[in-house]
């Protein structure tokens, strides 16, 4: 597995260094740190040389603040300037990244949308697997939750836990969730991807919540789960934050980690 590894020095990107460090073995780790864009201006002034040279120089500061947490990492580290989002996303297609992980603080979407997260940017521009570590890190065997409905994203999502399992580690647990009002609406929605799972020959526990579907899914993971798996159409941040989508108010409102994996 590919991994690209956002950092900026705070606690949030410490958060998700551990969680990778954890499961290092399993995975090929590219440390990015993205500088703020010199404007055209200042890179006339002063040389392209210069201004990249700056670049190297704070994106190793960086770096070295962050040693005690990446000394187990055998990782590359990238400093590149631009926009942070955008440029997270660039990179992320260069290397070929099969998830991309960072650390979230989690807002609210409409918080998000409008004090430009870049977990937000990165999430409404990217088709790749996006991981985003919380302040309570899990370590060790795993209690992972899929969330499912009817549509195809699910099974996508399943897809992805099947092809990475050994990231996960040994010991991990998995568990279909649905929220329904009925058992038939329940299975209807999981069969495709309980089916899945046992042609993987991955056993799984099966939840069937009620209520508010984001509510009561948030509600049951800060409980009982360490990582919550989620399908997403891969609306941008601006539509998710006005249609009311169940993806985002998930990730929004989680306290454990959520997995988003996007629409092929």
């Amino acid at each position: 597995m590919r991994i690209l590894l956002p950092v900026d020095g705070s606690d949030h990107s410490r958060h998700a260094i551990r969680f990778v460090a954890d499961r290092v073995e399993h995975a090929t780790v590219e440390l990015l740190n993205v500088q703020h864009k010199v404007p055209e201006a200042i890179i006339d002034l002063l040389g392209l040389e210069s201004v990249r040279n700056a670049y190297q120089e704070e994106g190793q500061k960086v770096f070295d603040s962050l040693k005690d947490v990446t000394e187990a990492l055998d990782a590359k580290s990238v400093v590149l300037g631009g926009e942070l989002g955008p440029t997270i996303v660039q990179e992320a297609d260069r290397m070929d990244a099969d998830l991309i992980v960072m650390g979230s603080r989690g807002r609210s979407a409409v918080s998000g949308l409008f004090l430009g997260s870049v977990s937000a940017q990165v999430l409404s521009r990217t088709k790749r697997p996006l991981l985003l570590i919380r302040d309570k890190v899990p370590t060790g065997s795993l209690r992972v939750g899929l969330c499912v409905d009817e549509s195809n994203y699910a099974c996508a999502a399943s897809e992805l836990l099947a092809n990475n399992k050994e990231f996960f580690g040994e010991g991990t647990t998995f568990e279909v969730i649905n929220v329904a009002d009925t058992e038939e609406a329940w299975h209807k929605a999981a069969e495709p991807v309980l089916t899945l799972f046992a042609e993987a020959g991955i056993p799984c526990s099966e939840t069937h919540l009620k209520g508010h579907v984001g509510d009561a899914i948030c509600e049951y993971a800060a409980e009982h789960l360490d990582l919550l798996v989620i399908g997403s159409h891969g609306y941008g941040s601006f539509r998710s934050a006005f249609l009311g989508s169940t993806a985002m108010r998930i990730v929004a409102g989680s306290e454990v980690p959520v997995l988003i994996s996007k629409a092929h």
